[in-house]
């Protein structure tokens, strides 16, 4: 019953949200936002949630806890100046031109430099990275320096569908959102391999917990977890170099980093050697994202999200039986990651 409540408001939200962006100014939206990052610390599942959460992992304060809502009260407002911007057309010259309001708010580091001389290569990049809040303005940030096409977690719902359609045909993102029975070259894989043969810079979020019969192992937070095998598996049958991007808050703006290429001098030869490169892949990114949970707690978008309150709850179906290891990531001058510019 609360599921099915869940879902009616998050519908409704989204129907509101198509419907009255395109009338909003800027400052409305950007008030909008605020006002619902303050209500959010109030509401009391939610907000115990993310606190549970934080503390699990040990990276907790109260100040932590406050920003994050502000943050996600900044990644709605994000998207309705998104929506605004593809209700506007683009025509539009005002104040809520999408590329000026991006280019205003994020910005990016030189490793910007590594990105585009690896897409010189021809074999286009795939970009890991976490859900970061206000990531539909930062990904419309990174698509003005190269071409973007995001991996989206296919909906069933038809105003979610459209929502997410209109924010990327706003910021100039391609977009791939394919249900997973879509097989052949029209299908998840099929349209991620093209996006790469075209030479793009193909983004996907990994990290989203899966069950252990599901997922590759990693090491995170002294915890093994299960992330999804995908980004790994494609980079080895692409031969696309891998990166994994990161932000930092500089307020007002967020400041957005890339790390890699990823580079590997194992031998695949060897006996399990594809399944172990694939993990070492999916170790990068989840040595990166615990780095950024803890530099930068309040920007991740998924504090509250279900799959990880299970993990960190103990729920045994997404974390081994084995003891927990050191929760100390390995240092930043470590070798997988000391080619950060």
């Amino acid at each position: 019953m609360l599921r099915a409540v869940r879902h009616w408001v998050t519908a409704r939200a989204t129907d509101t949200a198509l419907l009255a962006a395109p009338r909003l100014s800027v400052p409305a939206a950007d008030r909008i936002g605020e006002l619902l990052g303050r209500c959010g610390r109030h509401l009391p599942i939610v907000a115990r949630r993310v606190a549970d959460n934080m503390r699990a992992l040990g990276v907790y304060s109260a100040a932590a806890h406050r920003a994050h809502f502000a943050q996600l009260g900044a990644h709605f407002a994000g998207a309705l100046q998104a929506l605004r911007c593809a209700g506007c057309g683009a025509g539009d010259s005002g104040s809520g031109n999408l590329a000026r309001l991006v280019a205003a708010r994020v910005e990016l580091d030189e490793s910007v430099f590594r990105l585009r001389a690896a897409l010189a290569l021809g074999r286009g990049v795939i970009l890991m990275g976490p859900h970061i809040a206000d990531y539909l303005l930062n990904l419309a940030r990174l698509s003005q320096e190269c071409p973007l096409t995001v991996y989206l977690r296919y909906s069933r719902d038809a105003g979610r569908r459209e929502a997410k359609q209109r924010w990327y045909q706003a910021s100039g993102v391609g977009w791939i959102s394919e249900p997973a029975d879509a097989a052949g070259p029209l299908g998840r894989l099929g349209r991620m391999a093209a996006a790469l043969r075209a030479g793009r810079v193909l983004f996907i979020t990994p990290d989203l917990p899966q069950k252990r019969e599901e997922g590759t192992p990693v090491q995170f937070f002294g915890r093994e977890i299960y992330l999804p095998a995908g980004p790994g598996l494609l980079a080895l049958r692409s031969g696309a170099p891998l990166f994994l991007l990161s932000a930092s808050a500089r307020s007002p703006r967020q400041r957005l980093t890339l790390h890699g290429p990823f580079e590997d001098e194992a031998v695949l030869a060897e006996r399990g050697g594809r399944k172990a490169a694939v993990g070492r892949r999916l170790q990068w990114f989840a040595h990166g994202l615990e780095r950024f949970l803890r530099e930068q707690t309040p920007l991740w978008y998924l504090w509250g999200d279900k799959r990880w309150t299970r993990v960190l709850r103990g729920d045994p179906r997404y974390l081994s039986p084995r003891p927990h290891l050191s929760a100390e990531p390995p240092a930043l001058g470590a070798p997988d990651l000391a080619r950060v510019i």
